[in-house]
């Protein structure tokens, strides 16, 4: 029988786990945190959560057992196709503005932070192969990352359930994955395009070595991190970023308080994220033109939320600086007051 976690060793095991990878376990996660690492201890062969701490410190395995570790405690919950609000913004306006900024080099890179089980990826591929035939040619890069190798190994697989696949249109199920006995295994052509590397975002090393990125995707992800740990992520993704690149990240989640190095960039009932620097006005301008936002804009002061008596400001999003052209479209459109409100995403 395993002996309860005590409050110290929690905390002992919270520090830890912070430490390595920036994950946050408040004091009301005790409990998960418990359940998690049960099986952990049978595994090592410890009797109480204080070995298995120990272990972690001063075994010659413990590199080996900390990989375990991570995926006993990242939660993986995902499907294709999903938010398609955000997928839609992909298709018609981010994509087509990377495509722009590139005709020179002819390279797209995309990057899937926290990819999981790698339908976030291929969602992104088959995007690209179905509705984009001009990039033959191209070279095309969609760097996948997580860091829990056992998922890793999952999305290497590529062999999806039913559930996962629900939202993948018809066609695109034919022509882009094989189908047998109620399992769905992603096809050549997704493959190709997809490359799965396990990182840790909150190493600040690994996260370096991703340069001249289009378009980042980190969806569902920063929720789990505290606020001085997010703004050391969302710092990496500027670095990673081309000055003309776009963040994407979760419905469920803000870059408020964390830092003010993106503007926010509104479109529909999303939001997606700019470089707020000094070549961010012609991209955010062609993305606007390009029907991110509507043809007739306001500019809004910082803090000034306000549009024709309705709110305007994202709850998702840091306050609208001075000078950047707001659509008036966005009345009501769920993103502010007086639409419908956007729903906490699943886990």
């Amino acid at each position: 029988m395993t002996v309860a976690m005590t409050q110290d060793t929690f905390h002992r095991l919270r520090a830890m786990i912070y430490a390595k990878s920036g994950l946050e376990f408040p004091e009301s996660k005790k409990y998960l945190l418990e359940s998690r690492l049960k099986q952990r201890l049978a595994n090592t062969h410890c009797r109480t959560y204080e070995e298995y701490f120990n272990y972690l410190r001063f075994d010659p395995n413990r590199d080996k057992e900390l990989i375990e570790l991570f995926n006993c405690v990242t939660t993986n919950e995902t499907y294709f196709f999903r938010d398609h609000t955000q997928i839609d913004c992909f298709r018609q306006l981010i994509l087509p503005h990377a495509i722009k900024e590139r005709e020179k080099n002819r390279t797209l890179r995309m990057w899937c932070a926290g990819c999981s089980s790698g339908e976030e990826p291929f969602t992104l591929a088959m995007v690209v192969a179905e509705e984009f035939p001009s990039l033959a040619g191209w070279n095309i890069e969609i760097l996948a990352t997580d860091i829990s190798e056992h998922i890793l190994a999952l999305a290497r697989r590529g062999v999806y359930g039913p559930y996962s696949v629900r939202n993948v249109p018809p066609t695109y199920l034919r022509k882009y994955f094989a189908a047998s006995e109620g399992q769905y295994t992603v096809g050549p052509t997704l493959r190709k395009m997809v490359k799965f590397s396990s990182v840790n975002l909150f190493d600040s090393v690994q996260m370096r070595a991703f340069q001249d990125i289009d378009v980042i995707f980190c969806r569902n992800v920063l929720i789990y991190f505290d606020q001085e740990a997010k703004r050391k992520i969302v710092t990496s993704f500027y670095d990673a970023l081309l000055d003309s690149g776009v963040l994407v990240i979760g419905f469920s989640e803000s870059l408020s308080g964390v830092n003010r190095l993106f503007l926010p960039l509104p479109w529909n009932k999303t939001v997606v994220y700019g470089k707020a620097s000094s070549t961010v006005a012609a991209p955010y301008t062609t993305l606007a033109s390009a029907g991110l936002a509507s043809p007739s804009f306001q500019s809004v002061g910082c803090g000034d939320t306000r549009s024709g008596g309705v709110s305007i400001h994202s709850p998702m999003s840091s306050p609208i600086p001075t000078g950047v052209p707001v659509p008036s479209t966005l009345s009501g459109s769920g993103i502010g007051g007086g639409g419908e409100k956007l729903k906490r995403e699943p886990r």
